[in-house]
């Protein structure tokens, strides 16, 4: 019993990290610029070092509209991480908490974490355009 548990465990931990790599694209800014962002940290291998960390508005609409929400906020962070010298912005969501259908991070701000980052991986073959 203890190894099928030990195996379905193991399955769900494998698709979680498939999925996180989803959560990261290729990005062309304003300035033409390839920029790297999404939910996730950048990895050990693309040697990054941590510019800067900012806020960004996500308001009580975000909280009630998350996907534009986050398309707004990668689009601006996108469009700011070229005149910062970064190429890899790490796009943080407020958390959802709260007690029944009270969400106590109603107000909250997302944060983005800008990254110069020596290494990234080769476009992949569908770059998104931010906000475009």
């Amino acid at each position: 019993m203890h190894k099928y548990f030990a195996v379905a465990l193991c399955a769900a931990l494998a698709a979680c990290q498939t999925m996180g790599g989803l959560t990261v694209k290729d990005y062309t800014g304003k300035s033409g610029q390839r920029v790297v962002a999404g939910q996730a940290e950048p990895k050990a291998e693309y040697s990054c070092q941590k510019l800067a960390q900012e806020k960004q508005d996500w308001g009580l609409t975000g909280n009630m509209d998350k996907v534009s929400a986050m398309e707004r906020v990668t689009s601006v962070a996108v469009d700011s991480a070229p005149g910062k010298g970064a190429n890899y912005a790490y796009i943080m969501a407020p958390a959802s908490f709260g007690i029944g259908s009270l969400n106590l991070n109603a107000f909250s701000d997302a944060q983005v974490g800008y990254y110069k980052c020596n290494s990234l991986p080769a476009s992949a073959p569908n770059i998104g355009k931010a906000g475009r």
